[in-house]
């Protein structure tokens, strides 16, 4: 039961349309200057007009389409899912997340690993209880979240003990951040069972067209 407020970011768990999933295509980005800022498990990536990734750093994420190629949906690729680099000390290292001045530490051979299938299917936690969301239409609580958009944004900041993104699901009161405006992150597609009445229940989505890069014409 998800009583606690512990986001753990955005967890790749299906292929949508029902193709077969052994756990998604994972391209490895070089991070060839140093990043100051950490790069956890399940944050959002982004590339800069050099190519170089970093998490995605506004919050809310809440823009569709990006605009111009400084907007800050601009260029995400996909999910981080873990980092290699050699320490100081010469050491390969395998990571659950990119620590942040890798670089500047004495690191060297950086590189993030990005789950970049746009086609990809995501689990995240919620910021809290859906309340009455939906009352009086299908019933209360989670059947009308079903074909809903919604914002991700970051509750809490990265946990460098499990290297654990804060990234998590905007439900807001009684579920006012979830809509079917389009200027939003996300589709809910599902949200897990057993989590519906929940104080922070778990949701299952896909991010929408045009806020993936490589479902936009935009590039970096």
């Amino acid at each position: 039961m998800a009583k606690v407020a512990t986001p753990y970011g955005t967890r790749a768990i299906q292929a949508i349309g029902g193709r077969p999933f052994s756990g998604g295509t994972i391209r490895e980005y070089k991070v060839a200057a140093n990043n100051t800022a950490a790069i956890f498990n399940g944050d959002l990536v982004v590339l800069s007009s050099a190519g170089l990734p970093s998490a995605v750093a506004t919050s809310p994420v809440g823009q569709l389409l990006a605009s111009t190629s400084v907007a800050p949906t601009a260029g995400i690729v996909g999910v981080c899912v873990g980092a290699n680099y050699v320490s100081s000390e010469g050491q390969p290292v395998i990571n659950q997340y990119l620590p942040a001045n890798v670089i500047t530490g004495g690191g060297s051979e950086v590189s993030v690993m990005v789950m970049d299938d746009p086609a990809v299917l995501f689990q995240v936690k919620g910021t809290e209880a859906l309340g009455t969301f939906n009352s009086g239409t299908n019933g209360s609580g989670w059947p009308g979240v079903i074909g809903k958009n919604a914002t991700l944004g970051y509750a809490t900041a990265g946990n460098v003990t499990t290297g654990n993104s804060g990234v998590n699901l905007i439900v807001g009161t009684n579920g006012a951040g979830i809509v079917a405006t389009a200027n939003r992150a996300v589709r809910i597609v599902d949200i897990v069972k057993g989590t519906e009445d929940d104080l922070y229940p778990e949701f299952i989505v896909k991010l929408n067209v045009g806020v993936h890069s490589y479902d936009n014409a935009l590039g970096v």
